[in-house]
């Protein structure tokens, strides 16, 4: 077999370099992005640990409330110390600010008791003269910055900052440069720290903190001691190893990197049929070496062996070089993904260094490998079992008609029966497994039913075609409908590329559509939304002091105005929620409009939401949980448990794992927060919104740096936060490119090829060169029609499977669906003129050989 393989496989494989190439191309595009995703997850994962261990420093436990983001009570590191293993128990608070003059940067705000030398020398936190950062600790302006942070910029000890705090902008200044090292080197050194109970007053968390560091002496069993400190402290606050704490951040973004897979999973389906197309066109074109094997003595499986060899050599060169490619990949799109993932989870997304997980490229390298024996393995069998009579026939296409069509539709419902019933398992047992198998198979399902859809459009484009194009239509009819099989399985292709652009645009289509909704009536509707510039990552603002609302509200034009508080890190039932706290008039039942409530009374609604005895939940919450309205829901509040009687269940988006939506006067009573996110404002009849916002602006402009909107201003900030987290679906685009031009492009060099003695006479006979040219560009423009037209219908079920099912279990969002028309016709045309272009190239080439050189014989 090696023999063969050097003597017969690589001068033919080399001849044909560039289909050698697109085979070797198909499968290291799948296998990249399969790296790539990999590397990108191990990536974020590993920038979460490394930061939480750095946090840490030396403390073998950590105490937090919910996932870490939600503020308790600082007695609680009292209660700590009195236990007789614990050497020190430092809290710890921090927050989000911005660098007036820079919006672009923000940093981490980080308190640490730094009043005491051993404290200073626990964390790393050196610079030239420790006893001066002492002694201006009690400066409730001083900050320490990182030489990460300050070199760029020429910042040294002495130089002044103005920040944006939840309580305003001031200038601080400079005490002491820290070395990245430790808790100085975590988010990549964009931080800030201050003294704890100077961060608490900048920060609007006067007397609370948002994490106690426990160090424990030496030989104290941890376990126990974890144990006993849990049960002592109130309910709600854990205590956990930091790898306990570096784990749940696995749970919190599986469902995204679940996403992700599935994506590169649809994307290694694209590279098998490339590699199917190309290996079905090389199979026929190098029939006739394989017939002369045949008559020379070859077995049957002897040339089964041998062509499965070359996908083998083919597959390995294929992998090899995707998994460097994906490293590349993933170099060039984990800012991407991780801004994409701040978006979603709203936590900041810290990746200093790539994390490539060797043990899964044996993995990835088994996959590539199968992928490219499972798209080899037909066109082997089908050329192996030629009879080599047939083979030298002048038009030996003829016998490669492939399975017949009721085959093929039973083959295609039987997938279709498989990937329902894995659809309907995802559904029943919320399983992102069962999800992502569905939806592939569905994927891969299009090649089956494409076939018989070329079949059966036979009698539409041999009238058509004729009729518009002449005898250069005839032709190019005759073309399509020789090689069934390979024009329907390129049609496939097309339709599948664009299937997973459309299924990306829905997405991100239907998502901002429902927020356009969500914004124009209910929880946040307004005439303009007063915010912080600065984000905590995503879409939600950083705080800013409820007072803010009392001034606003005094204000000329101003009728009204409603806080909103928003809690992103709570845990209910061992999932990250978010809490959402309004003031009484977003409770009014007049602003919802009709259906917005899906279960529950609005007057009935508002009356306990305004009394404090009553909760909406979101619709994802009810039935991740399977809560209606009747039931009670617990909350762990930082002063104990908070039951609250659901009064209603409503759309929401302020978390992927649902939400819980009381009133703000619980968040100030029972989390001790008297911080919102938005300040809501209704002007009054007859008031200019520019003129009410000017005012705002004049009055508080100065002392916060603010971002006022209007509701259109409003949508369009959530619209570009969505566009953020979907920006790496746009590089599918590129996939339409090349598998239309690639997959176009093969099939028609194939066919002339194979059919040169054919158009040779058609040029002897008085064809011109334009004729010819006409014929194959008309071809090559009807397969990128079926492809898109196939496409198209294939992703708008794909799409509403997508939005309507995996999107919910995948990313908890519960979504109306909206089928991005306006990017289907953007893609039709992407294929057509890719389609153009693939024809035009084989034109070109079908006229460039000599008419004799046609007419010879082989």
């Amino acid at each position: 077999m090696l023999r063969l393989l050097r003597l017969i496989s690589y001068p033919q494989l080399r001849a044909s370099w560039g289909r050698s190439l697109l085979v070797i191309g198909g499968i290291a595009t799948g296998v990249a992005l399969i790296v790539a995703i990999d590397v990108i997850n191990a990536s974020v994962l590993a920038g979460f640990r490394r930061t939480i261990e750095r946090v840490a420093g030396p403390a073998q436990l950590q105490v937090t409330l919910g996932i870490g983001e939600v503020g308790f009570s600082e007695a609680a590191a009292d209660l700590i110390r009195t236990d007789p293993a614990v050497v020190a128990a430092i809290p710890l608070t921090r927050g989000t600010v911005g660098l007036v003059g820079d919006p672009g940067t923000t940093l981490q705000l980080f308190g640490v008791d730094l009043t005491a030398e051993e404290d200073l020398q626990r964390y790393t936190v050196t610079s030239g003269d420790r006893r001066e950062i002492l002694a201006n600790m009690n400066d409730p302006s001083s900050i320490l910055v990182t030489s990460t942070f300050a070199e760029p910029r020429g910042l040294d000890v002495g130089r002044s900052l103005t920040l944006a705090t939840p309580t305003g902008t001031r200038p601080y200044t400079i005490r002491g440069i820290l070395e990245a090292r430790g808790m100085a080197a975590a988010f990549g050194g964009l931080l800030i720290v201050m003294d704890l109970p100077a961060a608490q007053r900048a920060l609007a968390k006067d007397g609370q903190i948002d994490q106690i560091d426990v160090v424990l002496a030496d030989g104290a069993p941890i376990d126990a001691v974890q144990a006993r400190l849990q049960s002592r402290l109130p309910t709600g606050l854990r205590v956990l190893r930091p790898a306990e704490r570096s784990a749940e951040y696995d749970g919190v973004l599986g469902s995204f990197q679940a996403m992700l897979t599935g994506l590169s999973l649809l994307c290694l389906v694209a590279g098998i049929y490339i590699v199917y197309n190309t290996t079905s066109t090389a199979a026929v074109h190098r029939a006739l070496t394989m017939a002369a094997l045949r008559l020379q003595g070859a077995e049957r499986s002897q040339l089964f062996r041998l062509l499965m060899l070359e996908a083998l050599v083919l597959g390995v060169l294929g992998v090899v070089a995707g998994i460097p490619i994906g490293v590349l990949l993933a170099m060039l799109l984990t800012g991407m993904v991780s801004d994409s993932m701040s978006v979603i989870f709203q936590i900041r997304f810290p990746v200093e260094a790539l994390t490539v997980r060797l043990q899964h490229q044996p993995w990835i390298f088994v996959v590539g490998i199968g992928a490219t024996l499972f798209a080899s393995y037909a066109s082997a069998r089908r050329v192996a079992r030629m009879e080599p009579l047939a083979i030298m026939r002048a038009d030996f296409r003829a016998v490669t008609r492939g399975p017949s069509a009721r085959r093929l539709i039973v083959g295609w419902i039987a997938l279709v029966a498989i990937s329902t019933a894995a659809l309907a398992i995802e559904v029943q047992q919320r399983s992102i497994l069962w999800g992502n198998f569905g939806s592939t198979l569905w994927f891969a399902a299009s090649i089956v039913i494409a076939i018989p859809l070329v079949r059966a459009s036979r009698a539409i484009f041999s009238q058509i075609l004729p009729r518009l194009f002449g005898a250069a239509g005839r032709v190019a009819a005759e073309s399509l409908y020789r090689s069934p099989v390979r024009t329907g399985v390129t049609a496939a292709a097309i339709a599948l590329v664009m299937t997973v652009a459309l299924t990306s645009s829905s997405l991100s289509w239907s998502l901002s559509r429902n927020i356009s909704s969500y914004f124009s009536g209910g929880f946040l509707a307004c005439d303009l939304a007063v915010s912080a510039v600065t984000t905590d990552g995503g879409w939600l603002e950083t705080p800013i002091p409820d007072e803010l609302g009392g001034e606003i509200g005094r204000l000329e034009g101003v009728r009204s105005i409603d806080l909103i508080r928003i809690f992103p890190g709570q845990m209910f039932r061992g999932e990250r929620i978010a809490v959402g706290g309004g003031s009484d008039g977003i409770f009014d039942p007049d602003r919802y409009p009709r259906g917005w409530y899906r279960s529950g009374n609005p007057e009935t609604a508002a009356v306990a939401l305004r009394a404090g005895t009553g909760a909406n939940v979101s619709l994802s919450l009810a039935e991740r949980f399977r809560l209606a309205v009747g039931d009670r829901i617990t909350l762990d509040a930082p002063d104990g448990p908070l039951s609250l009687a659901i009064t209603g269940i409503v759309p929401d988006y302020m978390s992927d794992r649902g939400s819980v939506i009381l009133n703000r006067r619980l968040l100030v009573e029972h989390w001790n927060d008297h911080a919102v996110n938005r300040i809501h404002v209704f002007l009054r009849p007859g008031a200019a919104a520019e003129d009410v916002r000017a005012r705002i602006a004049a009055r508080l402009g100065k002392d916060y740096a603010l971002k006022i909107l209007m509701p259109g201003e409003v949508v369009a900030f959530h619209a570009e936060q969505v566009a953020r987290a979907f920006v790496l679906m746009d590089a599918v685009q590129l996939l339409i490119v090349v598998v239309t031009v690639a997959g176009i492009l093969d099939l028609l060099l194939s066919s002339i090829v194979e059919r040169k003695r054919e158009l040779s006479l058609w040029r002897m006979i008085g064809a011109d060169e334009g004729a010819v040219r006409r014929s194959v560009v008309v071809e090559s423009g009807t397969i990128g029609a079926m492809g898109g037209i196939l496409g198209i219908a294939l992703g708008f079920v794909t799409s509403a499977i997508w939005v309507g099912m995996n999107f919910r279990y995948l990313l908890g969002y519960y979504l109306q669906f909206y089928f991005a028309w306006t990017s289907a016709l953007r893609f039709l045309v992407l294929v057509a003129a890719m389609a153009m272009t693939a024809g035009y190239l084989a034109a070109v080439a079908a006229t460039r050989q000599s008419i004799l050189d046609g007419l010879r014989i082989d």
